[in-house]
Parts: C-alpha cells; structure tokens; sequence
C-alpha cells in the first residue's frame, strides 16, 4: 500500500470523520452497489507570515464507465472541478490568502456508483492499443518479462491472466511499504516489492501477452468510510472476457466483487491534469497538507 511525499501521493496525512452525510436521491439502478468515502484535509500555514495564492488538486473516484461512476461531491468551500481524457476527476481548491498561523479544515464527501461492467462481449476496449505498450515502470517489452510471459502463455487470454496471477501471488514477496516507486522489471529481479510493483508486473506479463492492461490506484472499500493515508494502494485492471477485471495479487484477491475496488487514479507515464504523476494530489505554494 503506497503512502506518498506530495510526488507519491501527498505529506504526513491525518483523517477524521466529519459529521456530513449526502442525501441518496432515488435512480432506476437501485441494485448497484455504492460507496461514499469521507475525507477532512487540514490545510496550515507553518509561518507567521501570510501566503498568497495558494492552491491544491487531489483524485476524486474516477469515472470508470460503466462499472464506477462519480454520483456527488460535496466540499465545505468553492471548489472547481476538472477532468481529463483518461477518466480522471480532480478537485481543485484556491486560497488567495492564507493567514500567518492559520489552519482550515476543508470536509470532503464522494458517492460513487459501482456495477458489474457491462461490456461483456466486446472483444477488446476502444482504447485497447494504448494499454499495450510499455512504459515507465510497466517495462513489457523487456526480455526477462518478455521470457517469463512467454512461460505463463495459454491457449485464452482469461487462462494466461491467471496463469500470471497465481505466478505473481506464489513468487513474489511482500516488502511493505516503499516509499518510492520502482517497478515491473524491479519486482521480478528481486521477486518482492510493494502492492505498486505487484500491480506493475501483473500488468507488464499481461501486456507482454497482448492483453490490455494497466495500473489503477484508490482504496478497497467493503462499505461507506473514511479511508486512512496507508490504505490508498494499487492493483492490476485487465481486460479479458470483453471487460475490465480487477486482479490484486498482493491481496490475493482474483476478480473481487463491483464495489469493492473504488479507482482515483489511472497511472499513465504521462498525464495531462493538474495533479500529474502525484499518487492522491499536489500542492502549489508553501502550505501544508495534513489529509
């Protein structure tokens, strides 16, 4: 499980559970699961001068269509909202001026939908070609990958997918947390790592087999929450069987229930968004962030 520097995902955070709930109108998909997760961030001003123009961006859920939608946001001060092309939300927040000492409390709510995904049967997602090659950190076309995703190879995609999970699950170990990044090829070469380098080669063997894969980050959530700074991690999304499929194998956890994986990020070795290569957020100027 990744906690980050604001590179990775954020300073030294701290979450309480504020006292606000959102209403949940009524709409025609009852059945599907839902998550609302509850988050306060401490913004403080360590000087004893004011700063001005101060801004922040974190990852809201991600709109994973059509397995996980963004139903509602509530932030306890104005707020913008941002997107990309990946699917990303971002939250934004400004402070023109932030007293000398000063400390705000911002509440943040966000209700997600989760369904079954409900594209069985396509063949490959529109956008499968681009989650193929490799990358930083997804390093696919090396050889000792490309060897072993020779060796792991079956006659179906759904097959070689698993073959690559229980490899991954029987060989690596887990190393705890680090604080940095260093992965797929890393992960094989020392066999351990974190759930980020789990995360990484399970993607890499998939795409060295020509099957779309990619790294999501966010937090596994049975039920309505407040996520802790250590639980944000990451795992594999693996298109097989005409859908994306949640593969954990640091969890040991092989196509989970809807719902219980909520994504906040898409991890891309370039990403257009004000957030960028941060895990959870980024802030621009000298306050600090207590999440």
């Amino acid at each position: 499980m990744k906690r980050r520097s604001v590179l990775k995902a954020g300073l030294a955070a701290r979450l309480c559970m504020p006292p606000l709930l959102l209403a949940r109108p009524a709409r025609a998909d009852q059945d599907a699961p839902g998550r609302r997760l509850r988050f306060a961030i401490t913004f403080i001003n360590p000087f004893e001068r004011e700063l001005a123009n101060q801004a922040f961006w974190c990852y809201l859920p991600a709109e994973l269509a059509p397995r996980q939608r963004l139903r509602q946001v509530q932030v306890s001060m104005p707020h913008t909202m941002h997107s990309d092309a990946l699917g990303h939300r971002i939250l934004g927040l400004s402070f023109a001026r932030f007293p000398g000492m000063g400390q705000k409390v911002v509440t943040l709510t966000t209700e997600v939908d989760a369904s079954p995904a409900a594209d069985t049967g396509l063949a490959a997602p529109p956008d499968g070609a681009d989650w193929l090659r490799p990358e930083r950190y997804v390093e696919a076309d090396a050889e000792p990958i490309q060897a072993l995703a020779a060796l792991l190879r079956r006659p179906t995609a759904g097959e070689t997918v698993r073959a690559i999970y229980d490899w991954v699950c029987a060989n690596l170990i887990y190393a705890g947390y680090l604080a940095d990044d260093f992965g797929a090829l890393y992960a094989l070469r020392q066999l351990g790592g974190d759930c980020t380098e789990y995360a990484g080669l399970v993607v890499a063997l998939a795409r060295a087999n020509r099957i779309p894969a990619r790294v999501l980050g966010g937090y596994v959530m049975m039920q309505d929450g407040v996520p802790r700074p250590q639980d944000y991690h990451n795992w594999a999304d693996v298109f097989f069987d005409g859908a994306w499929r949640t593969v954990d194998a640091q969890k040991q956890s092989w196509l989970p229930p809807a719902g219980a994986y909520i994504a906040f990020r898409i991890s891309r070795d370039a990403l257009s968004n004000p957030v960028g290569q941060a895990h959870r957020y980024r802030t621009d100027g000298e306050m600090q962030v207590r999440f």
